[in-house]
């Protein structure tokens, strides 16, 4: 499936664009809202330990937190709304554009907007949950008791907030593909995301771990480079900075593709999962498998027919289901 995934990527390029581009403005976004918080509260940031006691209530770092959260979530899904589309086109039989899946990408944004906000506020309590062992470390370190209890309850909360997000990211796997496709709203496309999830959990978790997998692979030709050349610079500078650069570089690198061959699989499922259509790229790599039995896939077929929703022709290429 990375192999089927790859090969659509192959011919169309210009989507690893999107994932690179989400990189960006996330280090923008951050740079900046680390800038302005800094400047507007005269030195305080999430890192400062000279007073906890000021910048834990410190209003502006939480809305610094929250903005910085809230655009990159945005950010993410727009450009990951932009990649799906150029699957999906690709995956009808049409020739994707950069212009044209960013201009469908913008026809959403009704509904990129509204899933934006919810999916960053999500994000921003599981950041709080996280933060609040090093909360509770930065005040110990100001002189100030914290009771054993709190201590515990704070390393209990990061791990709640693992498992919670771990969760939300299972139950969400398929909502940007139904933002694309369906145009929902936020609550109806979480809803939607979580009813197909269940429906093609082990093929979804599986996907996912090999290509977890494969990215961590494609990792250690990169970091094998940046060791050679330190090791042949024998620790001088110049060496250093360039095996830190080509390494930044080839991580990077695996990042945007990875992101981009995930982003063409989700799409492939998700049009299995409610077609009952394979992708002619994927034929033959255990995608019709998704299901755990046909019963499934004929109820889903069904509820898609009784929402009205015309379904694609039993032919090689799925034809678009939406309005345009």
């Amino acid at each position: 499936m990375a192999s089927a995934s790859y090969g659509v990527l192959k011919r169309d390029r210009f989507l690893m664009a999107f994932p690179a581009l989400s990189l960006a403005a996330a280090l923008i976004i951050g740079v900046a809202t680390w800038v302005t918080v800094w400047i507007a509260t005269d030195g305080l940031s999430f890192n400062t330990v000279d007073d906890p006691g000021v910048w834990v209530i410190e209003p502006l770092l939480w809305i610094g937190l929250l903005v910085a959260v809230l655009l990159c979530t945005f950010a993410s899904i727009f450009f990951t709304s932009a990649l799906t589309y150029g699957a999906w086109e690709r995956f009808e039989g049409r020739t994707p554009t950069f212009e044209g899946c960013m201009s469908a990408a913008r026809a959403r944004l009704h509904v990129i907007v509204p899933w934006a906000i919810l999916a960053g506020l999500v994000g921003f309590i599981f950041e709080l949950l996280y933060r609040l062992p090093r909360f509770f470390r930065h005040m110990e370190q100001a002189g100030r008791h914290i009771p054993v209890v709190g201590q515990f309850a704070a390393f209990g909360a990061a791990i709640v907030a693992l498992v919670l997000e771990s969760i939300w990211y299972l139950v969400t796997y398929l909502v940007v593909p139904v933002l694309v496709v369906e145009e929902s709203g936020p609550i109806a496309s979480c809803k939607r995301s979580f009813a197909l999830f269940r429906k093609t959990w082990g093929k979804s978790l599986i996907a996912q771990v090999g290509f977890e997998l494969i990215g961590f692979l494609l990792l250690l030709p990169g970091l094998f480079l940046v060791f050679l050349i330190v090791l042949a610079g024998l620790g001088s500078p110049v060496a250093l900075v360039i095996g830190i650069g080509i390494g930044v570089a080839w991580l990077l690198a695996v990042i945007v593709a990875m992101s981009a061959i995930v982003g063409i699989f989700k799409m492939a499922l998700y049009l299995y999962v409610t077609t009952g259509e394979v992708p002619g790229e994927f034929e033959g790599t255990g995608l019709e498998k998704a299901f755990t039995n046909k019963k499934a896939l004929k109820e889903e077929r069904k509820a898609r027919k009784r929402s009205g929703k015309p379904q694609p022709a039993a032919t090689g290429l799925l034809r678009p289901y939406s309005n345009r």
